[in-house]
């Protein structure tokens, strides 16, 4: 029995027990049951991972959510005002307010119920759907911008000679004149051509009492034909990240661990708006283990804004109307964060 198999086997067996079995096995097959159940996890499954699944219904109508709306097995929809979710069985990632947003692990359809990980209602969805506990009794006023690469480093070029250290500073500059506008101090990882190491980022962020951090990239791929918009937040303890085909676990915490939540809050919200006012393909709020955020002390997120080896992506990242539309996004997305924090400090 595959490990999927087998979390689904006991998701169908402790629903029948909730409801009570048509024709129940005398008491001591049932005890017998059990014990295979519970032998088969200890030797075959991860425990963390059988004690950890929970049903997605409950917590979301914790948050107020109604009940599942869908009526197609293994879709399910719940909303209350303001805000809808949606999933799919066996799909890694949930869509909130139409923002896909990337789980650790793919949820689980049974008896029309859906069953997630515990820790993805914890790190992915509750910190967008329900309250989070303020960081500090203090607004996030001191932002830092990253821009990707530099210097002796390029970054990606495309066949048109686009240089992605030259695009990211540009949308950087744009981002920190419509921050300080609006009343932000802001901090640039570096403000010219010149190399930064991927440890002195973090490390200026850190120096420097910030309370957010992004960095900005630009994609590249193989396929031509891959194009839009996504944005990361570090991988969690216990998860893989989002694009690692090998589903390695991360074992051990890095410093930008103790913000997990608030990583992700920060990310979808502009994640969101960088979508909305690019009209970019929505490839996602996901997870890695990037350096740069591995040892931050502060929220962090790094945006791919488009991908230079796209035709259509490389044509608006190309004008400056387009580099101000992505610019705008992420300080929209910085406010809409800002704002969620502050309403959450009344709460």
């Amino acid at each position: 029995m595959s490990l999927s198999g087998f979390v689904l086997w006991q998701h169908q067996f402790i629903l029948s027990r909730e409801r009570g079995c048509r024709h129940n096995p005398p008491s001591f097959m049932r005890f017998l049951t059990v014990a295979i159940l519970f032998l088969f996890g200890i030797f075959f499954v991860p425990a963390e991972l059988c004690a950890q699944a929970i049903n997605l219904e409950t917590c979301l109508q914790s948050s107020g959510f109604g009940k599942n709306t869908s009526r197609s097995a293994g879709i399910g929809c719940w909303q209350k005002t303001g805000s809808r979710v949606e999933v799919q069985d066996k799909k890694r990632f949930v869509t909130v307010n139409g923002t896909r947003v990337y789980l650790g692990r793919a949820p689980s359809f049974a008896n029309g119920k859906f069953f997630i990980q515990k820790r993805d209602w914890e790190k992915h969805i509750a910190p967008i759907v329900a309250p989070l506990r303020p960081i500090s009794t203090l607004s996030p006023r001191r932002i830092v911008l990253d821009a990707g690469h530099g210097g002796s480093d390029p970054g990606m070029i495309n066949a048109r000679g686009m240089r992605e250290k030259t695009y990211a500073l540009d949308i950087v500059r744009r981002v920190e004149a419509l921050l300080k506008k609006r009343g932000y101090t802001v901090i640039l990882t570096r403000d010219r051509d010149v190399f930064i190491s991927l440890a002195d980022r973090p490390l200026k962020a850190n120096s420097r009492q910030a309370d957010l951090f992004v960095s900005v990239h630009f994609n590249s791929a193989a396929s031509v034909s891959a194009r839009g918009v996504e944005t990361f937040a570090l991988t969690p303890v216990g998860e893989s990240s989002t694009n690692d085909t090998s589903n390695t676990l991360k074992k051990i915490a890095d410093i930008g661990n103790a913000k997990d939540a608030w990583n992700t809050l920060f990310a979808y919200k502009v994640h969101s708006s960088l979508v909305a006012k690019t009209d970019a393909e929505d490839r996602g709020v996901k997870y890695a283990n990037f350096a740069v955020l591995k040892t931050l002390k502060c929220p962090g997120i790094l945006v791919e804004c488009g991908f230079l080896s796209n035709a259509s992506d490389t044509a608006l990242i190309a004008t400056k109307n387009g580099r101000e539309r992505i610019a705008v996004g992420i300080a929209d997305g910085i406010d809409a964060y800002v704002r969620a924090q502050r309403g959450n400090m009344k709460k």
